[in-house]
């Protein structure tokens, strides 16, 4: 919401920040002829009619501070958003912009008080979430990298200079407002400038600019025709253009356009098939050097916020495929734009006002990742980035290149800046990374003050991390390296695992861990025991010799296992009558227990039950006739473990979701 970000260079972001209040109020005609000129984009005109109002409705506040910042008054923005949060009639996007504008002013930590605020109000909104994540992440962008020398450009005009473009080698193209012809039907009703042309500059050893001229006019026409991008041989060109012909929606609408160069001429701008509409607006492409593929801005409906970034690949036919949402590592409820595209990196760099910023739009870097997808954006941070508006970058991997601002001192309204030695952003950015969750194994409770390491194929260390009230971990990590991680948390025991990042197709490679205490431990290794049964002769109850040797393991397990608790269930054959064989099975339950107290067992910690020939292990029923050693199985006692028997039926029900 500020002058360049809803004015020349994305004009359909006005539509977006005026479809919010399209009513008209006829009980005040200021108001009213307020409204118009608002929705005209003549801002110093309804700002008049509004400041006129002597009962500010919440509507009047609203438009007000929006058209102040569309003047560049950030100071009377902030006070009038102010006056419209007293109302306390305020809307949950009234927080949010409120909090952008206290970031434009360097109050941060107000800013900082109203974005907890708009969190409160809409929790899922992926920027609050973003905040709360790191509130004070403020402190280390407005940092400067000392390394970076930011410059303004002799080149530039008092009117809009932005995005300039690499083209043939040595050569650069960017959008200016610079015409001279100021007859009003020849200026943009926005910020009475001409309207956009491409001019074309000379591109200096010490990366600055010279001999600036129109670059064709072939593609300079009437209206708005900036910026562009171009292949790397130079012979193919998009271009960001208002809609001409006879369908040509006068300011509110913008096309891509492309065109070709036979090696003398430039043919005229045709609109893009497939990729525009009169009902949305794309712009602000970058192409990648083969002009294969393509990145671009669209406000075109299913998107994730006001204005999203899009790819597009050229198909086999040289036509252009449809456009995909680059989806949520980039977009938010927010706005990004102005992306552009470094192949020698693989990264994508574009302009956010939904991450975490510095205010109005900042310049953010994103890998992509082989598999499509990106990696967390990361701020470039001051200087690249200030408190207005930052954006049309390109650049070159020896760390130089060009952004736009708007920042105060430039020589226009928008500027072109010069930078070099921008390299501190690659050790930030997260190529892929390896990620996870620590939890306690029993509760499911996360554990911060977890200390994992990472370490090395060799097992050499080379990253630490300390998890915190969330429980989460994360290395940035090579996306085909192999590690090994190891964990470790007071009251836990240690655990450890490997990671072949190789085998995971995104960027994300995610590792969780349980933790258990040792008590938990003891007991998870205590219930992976089995027993087997000890077996009788018939009509018997004495215990077999070869069987003491089976129940003296089962002592030293439970002297090992204090905790155990262990049921005695014995059983008989069919032969003899149901009354009979439930008191010899009592009576070889009795054997096996007394044998287990008079070895140290405590008696307490036996659960006797006797089932007689109730539950037999095959058809061996009555009047069946069976071998003997068939009925042998029969005559048994069986053990199980008493409290393992909640984590049986957990593994279980686990078991059944699987």
């Amino acid at each position: 919401m500020n002058k360049k970000l809803y004015s020349i260079h994305f004009l359909f972001l006005l539509l977006i920040l005026l479809g919010m209040n399209t009513s008209l109020y006829s009980q005040d005609s200021r108001i009213e002829h307020g409204d118009k000129y608002f929705h005209r984009f003549s801002y110093d005109k309804a700002a008049k009619l509004y400041e006129a109002v002597k009962d500010k409705t919440p509507h009047v506040y609203r438009n007000l501070a929006k058209s102040y910042l569309m003047l560049g008054k950030r100071d009377k923005a902030e006070a009038t958003y102010k006056q419209l949060m007293d109302t306390g009639k305020y809307q949950p996007q009234d927080v949010y912009d409120y909090a952008k504008v206290l970031l434009m002013n360097k109050k941060y930590d107000l800013a900082s008080d109203w974005m907890q605020k708009y969190y409160k109000l809409n929790p899922k909104d992926s920027r609050a979430r973003k905040f709360m994540e790191d509130p004070d992440y403020y402190k280390e962008l407005i940092k400067p990298d000392e390394n970076v020398k930011l410059s303004d450009l002799s080149i530039n005009s008092p009117y809009q200079d932005f995005s300039a473009v690499y083209y043939n080698g040595n050569q650069v193209v960017f959008a200016s407002s610079r015409g001279k012809n100021l007859s009003i039907r020849h200026t943009w009703n926005g910020n009475n400038q001409p309207y956009l042309d491409l001019y074309i500059a000379d591109l200096k050893s010490d990366n600055t600019l010279s001999n600036v001229r129109k670059f064709n006019e072939k593609v300079n026409k009437k209206y708005h025709d900036a910026p562009a991008t171009f292949n790397a041989k130079g012979d193919y060109m998009v271009v960001t253009r208002n809609v001409y012909g006879k369908d040509k929606l006068e300011d509110n609408k913008l096309m891509l356009y492309e065109s070709s160069f036979d090696g003398e001429y430039w043919t005229d701008p045709e609109p893009i098939k497939g990729l525009n509409s009169l009902d949305y607006s794309s712009g602000h492409a970058t192409l990648t050097p083969d002009g294969q593929h393509m990145y671009f801005a669209s406000d075109r409906p299913g998107g994730y916020g006001g204005v999203d970034i899009y790819k597009s690949d050229r198909l086999a036919d040289g036509s252009w495929g449809p456009a995909q949402n680059v989806g949520p590592e980039i977009n938010t409820e927010g706005n990004e734009m102005f992306p552009f595209y470094d192949s020698q990196g693989n990264y994508l760099f574009f302009s956010s006002d939904g991450l975490p910023g510095l205010g109005g739009l900042d310049l953010f870097v994103s890998k992509v990742h082989r598999s499509g997808g990106f990696t967390p954006p990361v701020n470039l941070g001051a200087p690249i980035n200030g408190n207005v508006d930052d954006f049309g970058f390109v650049y070159k991997e020896n760390g130089s290149g060009f952004i736009s601002s708007n920042r105060i001192g430039g020589k226009g309204d928008d500027d072109i800046y010069s930078f070099t030695n921008l390299n501190n952003f690659k050790d930030k950015v997260k190529d892929c990374y390896l990620t996870g969750i620590i939890k306690d194994k029993e509760t499911g409770e996360v554990l911060p003050f977890a200390q994992v390491y990472l370490l090395d194929d060799s097992g050499k260390e080379i990253g630490k991390y300390e998890t915190k009230s969330d429980g989460k971990y994360e290395f940035p990590i090579d996306c085909n390296g192999k590690y090994k991680l190891a964990v470790v948390r007071e009251g836990y025991v240690d655990a450890q695992a490997d990671v072949d990042a190789s085998l995971v197709e995104s960027a994300e490679v995610v590792k969780d861990f349980q933790l258990e205490t040792p008590q938990q431990q003891a007991i998870a290794q205590m219930c992976e025991l089995k027993f087997d049964p000890i077996y009788y002769d018939l009509d018997k109850y004495y215990i077999r010799y070869k069987d003491k040797v089976k129940l003296d393991k089962i002592i030293d397990w439970m002297n090992k296992y204090p905790q155990m608790v262990l049921e005695v269930a014995s059983h008989t054959d069919s032969r003899a009558s149901h009354k009979y064989n439930m008191i010899l099975s009592k009576n070889r339950t009795r054997s096996v227990v007394n044998y287990l107290v008079n070895h140290g067992i405590a008696k307490d910690r036996l659960v006797p039950k006797w089932y007689g020939e109730t539950r037999l292990v095959n058809g061996c029923s009555d009047g069946v006739k069976c071998s003997e050693e068939e009925h042998q199985l029969n005559r048994r006692t069986e053990f199980k473990i008493v409290n393992c028997d909640k984590k049986e039926k957990e593994k279980e029900k686990e078991n059944e979701k699987n």
